[in-house]
């Protein structure tokens, strides 16, 4: 799970930096993802939407905005600029555990209206080519 925790990391900004973003879901974590929609709504209150949630296929969870895929957890991977975090072993619940964990530690942190909060990564541009590389080299 270590090597793709950054690229949770980078899905959970993603997801509190775009305004009115759908989060598509598999059906049983539907209201979990509801709940986290509600707790960004109450820990942002500048925002004028949440990311709305939406039931979509089993073992993936995107987040489109504005037509765009930002990120996508599961599935086959999309092109370079989409922050892709693939599931090893069928360790979906894994992964939305720890993004889960991000969102709610960045909000807590007052995420994104504090400066540094989100550590010295969320200040770099990201480079989603070299974390594939590293997360996939471990498969071979």
């Amino acid at each position: 799970m270590g090597e793709v925790t950054p690229s949770l990391a980078e899905a959970a900004r993603r997801l509190l930096r775009s305004e009115g973003g759908i989060l598509e879901v598999p059906e049983n974590y539907y209201i979990k993802a509801t709940n986290i929609a509600l707790q960004i709504n109450d820990q942002l209150p500048q925002l004028i939407n949440e990311p709305q949630v939406v039931k979509g296929v089993e073992n993936q969870l995107r987040l489109f905005h504005e037509g765009k895929l930002l990120f996508l957890i599961g599935g086959d991977e999309p092109d370079l600029s989409t922050c892709w975090i693939p599931v090893f072993d069928n360790d979906f619940d894994t992964s939305w555990e720890v993004l889960s964990k991000q969102i709610s530690d960045l909000l807590v942190a007052g995420y994104p209206g504090c400066i540094g909060c989100a550590g010295p990564a969320a200040t770099e541009p990201w480079d989603e080519k070299s974390r594939r590389e590293i997360f996939l080299a471990g498969l071979s």
